[in-house]
C-alpha cells in the first residue's frame, strides 16, 4: 500500500518539468520575436553561439588539418616517383633528338639542302570577340605600325592558330582555322600523308581530300605541310582522329589551352619562277610527206617473230592469231626437239666409233669386219697409222739363243 502511494504521490513529476521546459521555450521564442532590431538578447545569443561552435569546431578542423597532411604526403611520395621517371624518359627522349638534329644538320650540309627557317616573328595578346564578317575570328593587338601583314602565320604554345586576314594601324583580324573559309594544307607526321584541315564552324576541321586509299593513322600528329608556299612547313596542328560522323578530323593542338598571348610570324611566299612559261602548240601534226598505205595493227613496228595483227579486231580473228600463233610455236618446239635428238644420236655414234679406234690400235690388229670373215677397209683414221712391221726370219739351228 505504501508504494502506491509514493508511486501516485510521484507521478506529477513529469507534468511539472513539462510545463516549465514549455514555459521556457515559450519564453525564449517570445523574446527572440520581439527583439526585432537586434537587440542584446540576439547579440548574446550570437556570441553563445559563436563561442560554443569554435569550441567544437576546433578538434574538427584539426583532424581534417592532419588527414590533409597524411594524404599529401603519401600522394606527394607518389606523383615524385612518377615526375621522376618522366623527367628520365624525357632526358633520353632530350639526348636523342640532339643526336638526330647534329646528324640533319649535317646531311643538310653535306646535300647542300636549303632548311626553311621559322622567323621570330612578333608576340601580341589575342582579343576575342563575338562578332564580325567571320564565326571563328579575333584580334591581335598588333598592326601595320609593328611590321604586320595580310597572311601572316598566328601560333600560340600549342600549335597553329590561323592567319591573318585583314590589318590595321594597330590590330589585325586572325581567321582561326575552325572558321568555315579556313583551310590549310596539312600532312601527317608518320605516313606523310596529305590532307586539307577545312574549318566547319566545329572545334575539330575536317580532314579533306585525303591520300585514296587513306594512309593517315588514328591518333597520328598532324602538321603543315607547307605545299600552298604560305604556311611554313612543321608547324604543329593537332591530332588526326575518326569523328563519331565517320568522317577524318584534326583535334586542335592550339585549344588545348585558353589562347591569350600568340606569336605572329611571316608567311613562306616562295616566289615563283622568272622565265615566262609558253604553252606547247596544240596544232595538228603535218601530214604532208606521211605514207599513205595503211597500217595494220599498231603504229609501232613488229617484231621479227611476233604473230600478225588481224585487221578486223574482232574477238573471233583474235582468238584464231592466237591459235595459229600457238600452233606455229608448238610446230617449232618439235622440230628443235628433233634437232636435238638426231645431234645427241650422231655424237653417241662418233664416240663409239673413237673408242673403236683406241682399242685397236691398243691390240695392233686391223678392226674386225662383217661376219664371213672379209677385212673390212680401214677407216680414215686407220689409214694414217704407221704400218705394222714383219715378224723376223728365225735364226740358224747351229747359231746360240739370245
Amino acid at each position: 500500500m505504501a508504494r502506491r502511494g509514493n508511486r501516485r504521490a510521484g507521478g506529477a513529476g513529469p507534468l511539472i518539468g513539462v510545463a516549465v521546459l514549455t514555459a521556457l521555450i515559450s519564453a525564449g521564442v517570445t523574446i527572440v520575436v520581439t527583439d526585432q532590431r537586434g537587440g542584446a538578447v540576439a547579440g548574446l545569443a550570437s556570441d553563445i553561439s559563436g563561442a560554443v561552435g569554435g569550441v567544437l569546431m576546433t578538434p574538427v578542423r584539426w583532424g581534417e588539418s592532419v588527414v590533409s597532411s597524411v594524404g599529401s604526403f603519401f600522394g606527394g611520395a607518389g606523383l615524385n616517383q612518377k615526375l621522376k621517371e618522366e623527367n628520365r624518359a624525357l632526358l633520353q627522349w632530350r639526348d636523342q633528338a640532339k643526336a638526330m638534329a647534329e646528324r640533319l644538320d649535317a646531311y643538310e650540309k653535306l646535300h647542300g639542302v636549303k632548311a626553311e627557317q621559322l622567323p621570330q616573328g612578333l608576340t601580341g595578346r589575342l582579343i576575342s570577340e563575338s562578332s564580325g564578317p567571320f564565326a571563328k575570328s579575333g584580334i591581335v593587338n598588333l598592326g601595320a605600325k609593328a611590321g604586320v601583314k595580310v597572311n601572316w602565320i598566328v601560333m600560340n604554345q600549342n600549335g597553329l592558330v590561323g592567319r591573318v586576314i585583314a590589318v590595321g594601324s594597330d590590330t589585325s583580324r586572325v581567321l582561326f582555322l575552325a572558321d568555315g573559309d579556313s583551310r590549310v594544307p596539312v600532312m601527317g607526321e608518320t605516313t606523310r600523308a596529305r590532307a586539307i584541315a577545312m574549318g566547319d564552324k566545329t572545334s575539330a576541321p575536317r580532314l579533306a581530300h585525303l591520300n585514296t586509299p587513306t594512309l593517315m593513322r588514328d591518333g597520328e600528329r598532324v602538321m603543315t605541310s607547307g605545299d600552298d608556299g604560305i604556311f611554313p612547313r612543321g608547324i604543329a596542328v593537332g591530332q588526326a582522329g575518326v569523328a563519331p560522323d565517320r568522317q577524318w578530323r584534326v583535334r586542335l593542338a592550339s585549344s588545348a589551352s585558353p589562347i591569350d598571348f600568340v606569336r605572329l610570324v611571316p608567311p613562306s611566299n616562295f616566289p615563283p619562277p622568272l622565265d615566262p612559261v609558253t604553252a606547247p602548240s596544240l596544232a595538228p601534226p603535218p601530214t604532208e610527206g606521211l605514207a599513205t598505205a595503211p597500217v595494220q595493227g599498231g603504229v609501232l613496228p613488229l617484231a621479227a617473230d611476233a604473230a600478225g595483227v588481224p585487221t578486223a579486231a574482232t574477238p573471233e580473228a583474235i582468238r584464231a592469231a592466237q591459235a595459229l600463233r600457238g600452233s606455229e610455236i608448238e610446230a617449232a618446239r618439235a622440230a628443235a626437239a628433233r634437232l636435238a635428238k638426231e645431234r645427241d644420236a650422231a655424237r653417241e655414234q662418233a664416240r663409239l666409233a673413237e673408242a673403236a679406234r683406241l682399242a685397236a690400235e691398243s691390240r695392233n690388229v686391223p678392226v674386225a669386219g662383217s661376219a664371213s670373215g672379209s677385212a673390212a677397209p680401214p677407216s680414215p683414221a686407220l689409214q694414217t697409222a704407221p704400218a705394222v712391221a714383219p715378224p723376223a726370219a728365225p735364226p740358224p739351228s747351229g747359231a746360240p739363243k739370245q
